[in-house]
């Protein structure tokens, strides 16, 4: 199985030094190229590596997941959106807990308080919680946001937004328990749940790169992987700050699960 280890930027240049043949002190030398560089860094190295002539891709790439779990589930499965809401799972159970359900409904999910529907169609709302947002998520839209998604690389990730974000709890219990008004939701799951980085390793060819325009072919992938890779070891090497929000997203398909032979590590974090 050939794949780069990200889990830190020792071995993160260690693979792209295995992977490309060079000598440590070869990549050093393209560092110092790029410091020349007066155009956009990934654009150069993107270039670099079509160059290079690279005919092997990855087989496998590391895909590191924040979330919040709540206690007693299973760490080693992980499922769209939709089979969360709609299936016999904790975070179903957690919400019919305070009578929040949701039935399938002509592509999208319905979400029902109480027994009674709950209705998302006002586009001039402004009340608590972001009913764009749980709309969104529901599948409303044409475009559906039921994926597991996840991160390229390990190294930063508690200095993101996002990782703050979810320290809490999942942004989408968030919302409902504002929306809906229900005291202690947010504080109750938080409570009752732990955050944590899984680690995933999965098949390249399973993997969307969201972008504007993704990669289809593995290869393509592997070029993309490397460019972000190569930016990132060059920035370390130079010491220089940089936003620590760039990292490569990667996702699965809407509909698509994790499966449990791609799990590999649970790391708990720190509030």
């Amino acid at each position: 199985m050939i794949y780069i280890d990200a889990r830190d930027p020792l071995s993160l240049k260690q693979g792209v030094i295995d992977f490309l043949d060079l000598t440590e002190k070869e990549l050093e030398q393209v560092f110092e190229t790029m410091d020349s560089v007066e155009g956009n860094l990934y654009d150069w190295v993107k270039s670099f590596l079509e160059d290079y002539g690279i005919d092997l891709p990855l087989d496998s790439i590391q895909m590191f997941h924040l979330t919040r779990r709540l206690n007693g589930a299973d760490l080693t499965s992980n499922n769209n959106l939709e089979q969360l809401l709609l299936g016999e799972t904790p975070l179903s159970d957690f919400f019919k807990r305070y009578d929040v359900t949701f039935k399938k409904c002509d592509g999208h999910m319905e979400m029902y308080y109480k027994r009674s529907l709950q209705p998302l169609d006002d586009e001039f709302y402004s009340g608590p919680g972001n009913m764009a947002y749980i709309k969104s998520r529901l599948g409303y839209f044409d475009a559906q946001d039921y994926c597991v998604n996840g991160f390229a690389f390990r190294s930063h990730l508690e200095m993101q937004h996002y990782y703050r974000s979810l320290s809490w709890c999942p942004e989408l219990v968030d919302n409902i328990g504002r929306f809906l008004e229900i005291k202690n939701m947010v504080t109750d799951y938080s409570n009752n749940s732990i955050y944590y980085c899984i680690e995933y390793l999965i098949p390249l060819s399973e993997v969307i790169f969201d972008m504007a325009k993704p990669p289809e072919t593995e290869l393509e992938k592997t070029l993309i992987f490397l460019a972000n890779a190569i930016v990132r070891l060059y920035k370390e090497w130079k010491h220089s700050s940089f936003v620590c929000d760039e990292n490569l997203i990667l996702r699965l398909e809407d509909d698509a699960e994790i499966k449990k032979e791609w799990f590999v590590n649970a790391e708990e974090l720190q509030q």
